[in-house]
């Protein structure tokens, strides 16, 4: 990225032209030659290089098609080299595959004639349809720009997608080589299956261990991973101690990394730290774990957590768990996950001063140097710095989808920490500061304090171009606001608090509770009612003349004081003016 230009809030590849190129060679030397993780992280550098237009990107995917090629050969994957090296299936290379064009053929008209057949009109548009892609015609290239546009970054952020075929850079498919490939593995699975059912048949739980652990190798190397941890899985059946448990839920968490299913992974890291003897006996064995567990954070968002996690491995552990990562990635992930996620002092602590951590920042040079300047709030540097490690960042494939929010994350940090010993603070420098527009910052600053996140309840001045903290006279206004609001809610509880007090206490007195009993309507539960002076009265045409207070009709309320098990009763007036208690209705 350049910096002296203005970022977006999403920087761009587009940005970083002047940085040094990738060096392959170093970069996937870094893993085990045999392991999955390394082919995979070919292809998607290879998919992800052919999505920025550079003409240095072509050497690249060319190198990375070769490496993945000889890896194929040399390990007999023939599942990966026929994804990759197949025969395209794009309508661009129809002409050279006669065969797969009839069999399409025929598919549309079997699928014209169920629809048809059975009315269903919503899958007949959907097929039939006019063509609303940016491949239907070379028109709709020039009319739908914006629509191409956006599917070329959904090809960027996709990872399943597949990359440009290796068709294009020279490579072609080796159909001879896989023939031969297939009848030696046929012999090979024979061979392997037999010695399974030997041993099932002696009962023998170490020969069964081996066998399927030999199949579970097998299936891995073919790149049928879902084969091979269904068979890992039956081999931890037969471990017969605890710490060959431990290994086959490590081998299982290896394969789970390189399938994405990192449910499967946070199930036997569990397993591993309750059943394996390993983590007191081998210090290593706990940080793979922890690395593991940092991949799991960081695909769920977890950023604080997997930054923790990477920052308490061992600084034993190098390249002893380059099956899934090296310690280069370790110290990457930890860094910038760091920078996004963790305040100044945890980064000091757990980053910068940690005795497993602080020698791995020699790893990465640019991220310690960030680091640093960070932790002194030189927030234009670290960000500088930042931006020359994007375009590799892109290219590594557990972090290149994280990157952008990163980015972004560790830019809103910035601007906050560098506007809190400030009041005001006038954007034209900040954006100077930071390598933006103004209207950008202007941008970024109205989203951080409609968030929340700026202190001291800044406003924007947009025609003075400057940002400032909320006035003494202000503050010292609202918070009386505030707390003449509070003291009105406490007054008002009070009052209600204590005419309700007041009421039980008179219901109390004078022997009177009333309650809403299950069918309904208000009932007596005490049977005296009276004047205070022993005096029952009975009900006369629902008044009294005379009375305690003095003479004249009397409000009078009805109680009913029989229970549910009497078969009837005379209902009992009670006088309740008479005693100064407040009229059931009223409350």
């Amino acid at each position: 990225m350049e910096i002296d230009t203005p970022t977006k809030d999403k920087p761009s590849s587009s940005d970083n032209v002047n940085v040094a190129p990738f060096d392959l060679e170093s970069y996937i030397s870094r893993y085990e030659k045999s392991s999955e993780t390394k082919l995979q992280r070919l292809l998607f550098i290879a998919k992800h290089a052919s999505s920025e237009n550079n003409n240095n990107n072509n050497e690249l995917i060319k190198s990375c098609y070769e490496m993945i090629e000889k890896h194929c050969k040399e390990y007999g994957n023939v599942k990966r080299y026929k994804e990759v090296f197949g025969p395209a299936t794009s309508s661009s290379s129809s002409s050279s595959e006669p065969n797969g064009a009839n069999g399409a053929k025929s598919c549309y008209e079997m699928i014209e004639k169920h629809c048809k057949e059975y009315g269903n009109v919503k899958r007949y548009k959907e097929v039939f349809g006019p063509a609303t892609s940016s491949s239907s015609s070379s028109e709709t290239n020039g009319a739908n720009g914006g629509a191409a546009g956006e599917e070329k970054e959904d090809h960027h952020d996709h990872p399943d997608h597949p990359p440009p075929h290796p068709s294009k850079y020279g490579f072609h498919y080796d159909a001879p080589y896989l023939t031969q490939t297939e009848s030696s593995s046929s012999m090979q699975l024979e061979a392997l299956e037999a010695r399974l059912k030997t041993a099932q048949a002696h009962l023998t739980k170490e020969s069964i261990r081996s066998a399927y652990l030999s199949l579970a190798d097998f299936h891995k190397n073919r790149g049928e991973l879902r084969e091979a941890l269904h068979k890992m899985k039956k081999s931890q059946d037969y471990c017969t101690k605890n710490s060959q448990s431990g290994q086959v839920c490590l081998m299982i968490i290896e394969l789970a990394v390189d399938s994405r299913y990192y449910n499967e992974v946070r199930s036997y890291i569990s397993k591993a730290e309750h059943t394996s003897d390993l983590l007191s006996t081998d210090p290593l064995f706990a940080s793979k774990l922890r690395a593991a567990s940092a991949l799991v954070s960081l695909s769920e968002n977890q950023y604080a957590d997997a930054a923790l996690k990477l920052s308490s491995i061992s600084s034993d552990l190098t390249n002893q768990f380059s099956t899934v990562m090296s310690a280069e990635d370790i110290a990457l992930y930890g860094s910038i996950l760091g920078l996004a996620s963790l305040d100044r002092d945890n980064l000091q602590s757990a980053i910068l001063d940690s005795n497993n951590f602080k020698g791995r920042l020699e790893l990465v040079p640019p991220l310690r140097d960030a680091l640093r300047h960070y932790v002194r709030a030189e927030y234009g540097p670290c960000l500088k710095l930042l931006s020359s490690v994007l375009p590799d960042v892109r290219l590594d494939i557990h972090l290149a989808k994280h990157i952008d929010a990163l980015y972004g994350l560790i830019r809103d940090r910035c601007i906050v920490q560098y506007f809190v010993p400030y009041s005001t603070a006038c954007m034209n420098t900040m954006a100077n500061v930071f390598h933006m527009s103004v209207e950008d910052m202007e941008d970024v600053l109205a989203r951080l304090i409609g968030e929340g996140r700026m202190p001291g309840r800044p406003r924007i001045d947009s025609l003075k171009k400057t940002v400032k903290t909320e006035s003494v006279v202000c503050t010292e206004r609202r918070r009386r606001r505030e707390v003449e609001r509070k003291v009105k809610m406490m007054g008002d509880r009070f009052v209600k608090e204590t005419e309700g007090m007041i009421l039980r206490m008179s219901c109390l007195e004078h022997g009177l509770i009333v309650q809403n009993d299950k069918q309904g309507g208000w009932r007596g539960q005490n049977r005296y009612a009276g004047d205070g002076r022993g005096q029952q009265r009975s009900r006369s045409g629902g008044a009294y003349e005379g009375g305690p207070g003095g003479g004249g009709a009397q409000v009078m309320y009805d109680m009913d004081f029989s229970s549910d098990e009497d078969e009837g009763g005379d209902a009992v007036m009670m006088d309740l003016e008479g005693y100064g208690v407040m009229n059931p209705e009223d409350v």
